[in-house]
């Protein structure tokens, strides 16, 4: 029986793959059938359901339905069966029963086609029903669900195989319900009317199909591809630039003008109404600024200068109108602008434009190798008299070095930040953190460092450079860095 109901199920959905490629499909008016069924009602009391799909026809109710239905839609049927039957109906979970218990009952279905063809039609049932027997005399309401197919074997004849789930509010009455049967057809089958098959669309109505219509909102010609031609010039009126005058297609559609008779068509000609030839593009030769330079040759024809017709008020070569630096004299490499060091930075954009130095770093003279060693050397080896912002004696030379070093380079700020371990509350290690910083700040204005080109913050705990939780990685956390930069 198991094997049965899945091959029914495989053949439910290969029928609908193959229906679906019809669309010949009928709808009938109403009709009758009558079918032989099983109901199972054991497989629903088990965990799987499928568990027990192997039942013998023994162990199962039979008994028999009358069926009417209508189709209501092309895809859609109502149906209405009517059933008698006896069975050994279950009383309990233990597989207790009632031997040769009679049924009857009725339901009412919705049947949805999944397609229709002249063959076969596979579909989905569903609805609602009742059953009764004769020993508990009460009606039991139940929710039908399953598949069917309907094979045609002739004219209005149908052989119909179709199976449910039929859950009940009782879960001793739910029941797996299988048939097999003739359906018949009567009242007259309506064909499916076929689709209208309309003309191509001619929005415009000038004999060309949308489709192949370039202008298909406006009346044009064949040989422009549906485009209008006001002037009849062939050339259409979206890239005629003339479109109500003929013209010539090396004119864009527009016709041979010399208005001032000077050999240069208007089209071409940047001074239409005045003679000109036609290697100054049609424009006579002048020199409006009376600085000896013509027009067409003036970088500014409006205004007298030396330099391709124009000023130099600086007289760097560079003329005022590119020249960035116009009052100061510069060089042309750098749009007229000083560069006073010579190191290839402009003095506008050169932090120290006395000095020589990289662009790397804004124009200043680099740290030596030797200076930068010493500030790491000073951030490691910075200390403080236990828990208190005190600077330690041995550190005073230290901060020595620092404060020559911002003599030395007196074009870089330092930022100097102060740091702890964890031992203690953050609030206290970022409080002493705060006041180590500061008190080398104040160290450095002391020895004469400006307070403009130096800051100071504690960060506590919170940047730590080894593990807290060794003695020699909680010493290198206690530190406070400095870091000479470029402002």
């Amino acid at each position: 029986m198991k094997q049965g109901f899945l091959i029914f199920i495989a053949l439910f959905f290969a029928s609908s793959s193959l229906s679906a490629q019809e669309s010949t499909a009928k709808t009938t008016n109403w009709g009758i059938g009558f079918r032989q069924i099983w109901l199972d009602y054991q497989s629903p009391l088990q965990t799987d359901l499928f568990k027990d799909l192997n039942t013998d026809f023994e162990n199962m109710g039979h008994g028999a339905e009358i069926v009417f239905h209508k189709g209501i839609k092309k895809y859609l049927d109502i149906s209405i069966p009517l059933r008698l039957g006896a069975n050994s109906f279950p009383i309990d979970s233990f597989g207790r029963t009632n031997p040769s218990t009679m049924f009857y009952g009725a339901d009412a279905l919705f049947k949805l086609h999944t397609a229709r063809t002249r063959f076969l039609s596979p579909y989905i049932v569903f609805g609602a029903g009742g059953m009764m027997n004769n020993r508990e005399r009460k009606a039991d309401l139940q929710f039908p669900a399953g598949i069917g197919i309907d094979f045609r074997l002739g004219q209005g004849v149908y052989f119909n195989a179709e199976s449910k789930y039929r859950y009940a509010l009782s879960d001793l009455h739910s029941s797996i319900q299988h048939s097999l049967g003739f359906m018949f057809d009567f009242g007259g089958a309506k064909k499916e009317e076929k689709p209208v098959e309309l003309p191509p669309a001619d929005s415009d109505g000038d004999g060309i199909i949308d489709k192949d219509d370039k202008c298909p909102n406006v009346k044009g010609l064949a040989a422009l591809n549906g485009c209008p031609d006001a002037d009849g010039d062939g050339i259409a009126d979206a890239d005629d630039e003339c479109p109500n005058e003929k013209g010539t297609v090396a004119l864009k559609g527009c016709p041979v003008r010399d208005a001032d008779g000077d050999g240069v068509q208007d089209a071409d000609d940047k001074c239409p109404n005045e003679k000109g030839p036609s290697t100054n593009d049609g424009c006579p030769i002048k020199d409006r600024d009376g600085d000896g330079y013509n027009d067409d040759i003036d970088d500014c024809p409006d205004i007298k200068g030396t330099v391709n017709g124009c000023p130099d008020a600086d007289g760097d070569g560079t003329i005022d109108p590119k020249d960035k630096c116009p009052n100061v004299k510069g060089l042309l490499e750098h749009d007229g602008c000083p560069d006073t060091d010579g190191d290839g930075i402009v003095d506008s954009q050169d932090k120290c434009p006395n000095k020589v130095g990289p662009k790397s770093n804004k124009g200043c003279p680099e740290m030596k190798k030797e200076d930068k060693a010493r500030l790491t050397f000073a951030t490691k080896n910075i200390q403080f008299n236990t828990a208190k912002t005190t600077l330690a004696s041995s550190s005073i030379a230290i901060m020595d070095e620092i404060a020559g070093l911002m003599l030395k380079y007196p074009d870089y700020s330092l930022s100097i930040s102060g740091h702890t371990d964890s031992v203690g509350s953050s609030s206290s290690n970022l409080k002493l953190s705060e006041g180590r910083a500061k008190t080398c700040y104040n160290y450095l204005v002391k020895k004469g460092v400006s307070p403009n080109r130096m800051s100071h913050a504690g960060y506590g705990e919170t940047q730590p450079i080894a593990d807290n939780m060794t003695k020699a990685g909680r010493k290198m956390n206690r530190r406070v860095e400095f870091n000479m930069y470029l402002r």
